[in-house]
């Protein structure tokens, strides 16, 4: 009797622990699910206010933008995998989500500023291109002029001694 009373403390404690593991580890894996869900939704967010930003400085925004499908894809995957209560597949496609916008900020502000620089470098050269244009048809002009006025001196001066004769 008394290894029996020894036991059942044993038992309940073992019965406690695992009411605790199976009650308790499905709350923190859907807090886990849903952490990764939101970090993926700012993610996106940043992503997409860096594309937009890209794109308006001129850049050719294709290819982020199928990589922000993607992503948004694989969150809407993970919101229905979280409403569904399957918290361990929606942490797995929240991660995959943040995993394919990892550089995507990056990338797009990369193009931003390579855009912006090659606006920068046309405008340049059409402005100098432009006043070197202008200045040389300018100087053309007077040189023709120059040449012109002085060959019909010469030509009047070739009549009048001519007509002198």
């Amino acid at each position: 009797m008394q290894m029996l009373r020894s036991k059942i403390p044993i038992a309940l404690v073992i019965i406690l622990v695992l009411f605790v593991t199976a009650v308790a580890s499905p709350a923190w894996g859907q807090a886990d699910a849903a952490t990764a869900i939101s970090l993926a939704k700012n993610t996106i967010l940043s992503c997409y206010n860096a594309a937009r930003e890209a794109e308006a400085a001129g850049a050719n925004i294709t290819v982020i933008t199928g990589t922000l499908n993607e992503a948004g894809v694989l969150l809407s995957q993970a919101e229905l995998a979280y409403a569904t209560s399957d918290f361990n597949a929606a942490l797995n496609l929240a991660i995959q989500s943040q995993n394919r916008l990892s550089t995507l900020v990056g990338e797009a502000n990369t193009l931003k500023e390579t855009t912006t620089q090659q606006r920068n470098q046309d405008f340049v050269i059409n402005v100098v291109g432009s006043t070197v244009g202008t200045f040389a048809v300018i100087v053309a002009g007077f040189a023709i002029w120059f040449f012109l006025k002085r060959k019909y001196k010469t030509t009047e001066a070739h009549e009048s001694e001519s007509s002198r004769v």
